[in-house]
């Protein structure tokens, strides 16, 4: 079997070589030609008179042999597949030779070279062996190498480019753009809510969204662009080609909707919105660290933004990279140093009289930046998801406050607290709030939690599902800031709502002249009745405001004109 295969080899490897690998090579075909001419004086060895060189014919044979079987152990050893088929083809020649003589002649002078011949085809064999082992390994490094290739330049879930490999081809497009005065895009894109898929439904629907979203990307991304991971949700695309700035868009919008469309995942469906930052070479970076960290800081400037999901870099961003750093960790020294404290504003029923209830305010002193307004820094903690430290530490604080000032009132009162939209999304917010409500005692029928619309941008279901479930426990619901945001009047009917607050913006057009704009309170007042949802008018300042919103029946009035934010202090000498 061994030698069917070697000489299977011999016919396979015949049919494999290449004319011009003997033509390119001179000195392969001068070994060629000097064993044949050796081999001639070989057979002519009996014929010749070698008299003059007082040498033995089996001296001359000897050494012709030995010259031979160098030159074919020289081809065998240099030129691989070409020289161990010359080899055999030259040592199968010289053999015939030698036998038609010994055959013709009746002599047996040439049976030492025979054997010599026999024992050095052995040797080819075992040659041609070890030459394949070595082309063996030599094939299995470079697959590895190959391999390890790939391991360092491609994401070994998604199967595209990774942070790696993007960097080292930005590296390169810069130099070709910088010496072309050319330019190209880098597109960052990331999944708003992403961890809690992993946190609630398992990793598994995770690592099948982002693998499935790498798909998606390959099929519509133009073919000249890289796509890539660069680690956790985020993806990129490097766009190569010159484009306007309207179909630049266009492009963005239509990876968007690709990216958005549902995920179907063992029966279970997964709606993500996504986020786009996108920096330009040369104007937002000159090498790769430079363009991802652009198209990094447009990318969160756009998840932390309500309106606009898709972000150009510009220059103004970069300062505000720098204000956040800072306000981030003054709020972390803020919760270790106990900077933040609380205010409780005041709510009436419509009669200006009788008090309904407190909304707990949030403020915050900072050693290193003094008074920072809420405004400012709760979309901060939002972004760093220190808004879940802190509003835990809101809820309870304002019971346990809330508690000790209950013993100064005749009546039982409604305590309303402000919720972030990343305290809501949180997978453990519900056991937190049970827990909070357990060792505090208060019942939850006297607490209310204040939402914003911005709660509604993403993943409408999973927040209508805790607000239910917080409803479970007796909690109120007030939607805040009603009529400033996302949430439309069709919105209202799936949430379940006890409050809406009107905002203050709408309140102050009642100070207007004109009826019109008056009238524009009027029907979200009824509309919230007729849903038997209550209504709180935020911002009251004077007495026209009052009466009208009276006269409108609007259910309970909070705003300056009362009372501005108390301190416990105030509460206890004020009522």
């Amino acid at each position: 079997m061994q030698r069917k295969k070697h000489f299977s080899f011999l016919k396979n490897e015949i049919k494999n070589i290449n004319i011009k690998d003997f033509k390119d090579n001179k000195f392969f075909i001068l070994l060629n030609s000097f064993y044949l001419l050796t081999a001639v004086l070989l057979i002519l060895s009996n014929s010749i008179n070698i008299k003059s060189f007082n040498l033995s014919f089996d001296t001359i044979r000897g050494l012709i042999s030995q010259i031979q079987i160098l030159i074919l152990l020289y081809l065998s050893l240099k030129f691989n597949k070409i020289g161990i088929v010359s080899a055999l083809i030259l040592n199968v020649f010289s053999q015939s030779s030698m036998i038609a003589i010994m055959i013709m002649e009746n002599t047996f002078v040439y049976m030492p070279g025979i054997i010599a011949y026999s024992t050095f085809l052995i040797v080819i064999f075992l040659i041609y062996n070890y030459q394949q082992e070595i082309n063996l390994k030599v094939e299995e490094l470079e697959k590895e190498k190959e391999k390890l290739k790939h391991l360092a330049y491609y994401d070994s879930l998604t199967e595209i480019a990774n942070r790696e490999m993007l960097i080292k081809e930005l590296d390169q497009l810069s130099v070709i753009a910088k010496n072309n005065s050319a330019s190209y895009k880098l597109i960052i894109i990331d999944f708003k809510n992403f961890k809690r898929i992993n946190e609630s439904w398992g990793f598994e629907i995770g690592d099948y969204i982002l693998k499935e979203s790498a798909n998606r990307l390959k099929n519509i991304v133009t073919g000249s662009d890289l796509i890539g991971r660069l680690g956790g949700d985020e993806f990129a695309v490097i766009v190569h080609r010159e484009l306007t700035e309207k179909e630049l868009n266009r492009y963005i919008r239509s990876i968007k909707r690709e990216l958005e469309k549902p995920y179907r995942y063992d029966n279970q469906e997964v709606v993500l919105n996504s986020n786009f930052g996108i920096s330009s070479f040369p104007q937002d970076g000159k090498n790769s660290k430079e363009i991802i960290r652009s198209a990094d800081i447009a990318m969160y400037k756009a998840k932390n933004s309500i309106e606009k999901e898709i972000e150009f870099f510009s220059k103004h961003m970069e300062k505000e990279v720098v204000m956040n750093v800072q306000m981030e960790d003054a709020l972390k020294k803020a919760l270790k140093n106990q900077e933040f404290f609380l205010m409780f504003q005041p709510q009436y029923k419509t009669d200006g009289k009788h008090l309904r209830g407190f909304e707990v305010l949030l403020r915050w002193h900072s050693s290193e930046l003094g008074t920072v307004s809420p405004a400012k820094f709760i979309p901060e903690a939002e972004k760093t998801g220190l808004i879940k430290e802190i509003g835990e530490w809101v809820i309870r604080k304002a019971i346990k406050r809330f508690n000790d000032l209950e013993k100064y009132f005749d009546k039982k009162l409604v305590l309303s607290i402000n919720i972030s939209v990343v305290q809501l999304t949180e997978p453990g917010f519900l056991e937190q709030v049970k827990d909070i409500i357990d060792s505090e005692g208060l019942n939850g029928f006297r607490l209310e939690f204040e939402i914003t619309e911005s709660h509604f941008i993403s993943d409408q279901e999973h927040v209508i599902d805790v607000l239910y479930k917080l409803k479970d426990l007796g909690i109120n619901i007030a939607l805040d800031d009603f009529g400033t945001g996302y949430a439309s009047l069709s919105h209202l009917q799936h949430i379940p709502l006890d409050i809406l607050k009107i905002d203050k913006s709408f309140i102050d057009l009642i100070a207007n002249n004109s009826n019109k704009e008056k009238m524009m309170v009027v029907p979200l007042i009824e509309m919230s009745h007729q849903w038997g949802i209550e209504v709180v008018a935020e911002g009251v300042e004077t007495i026209d405001q009052l009466h009208y919103l009276e006269d409108h029946n609007c259910d309970y009035l909070q705003g300056f004109l009362f009372n501005k934010p108390l301190t416990e202090a105030q509460i206890i000498e004020s009522f």
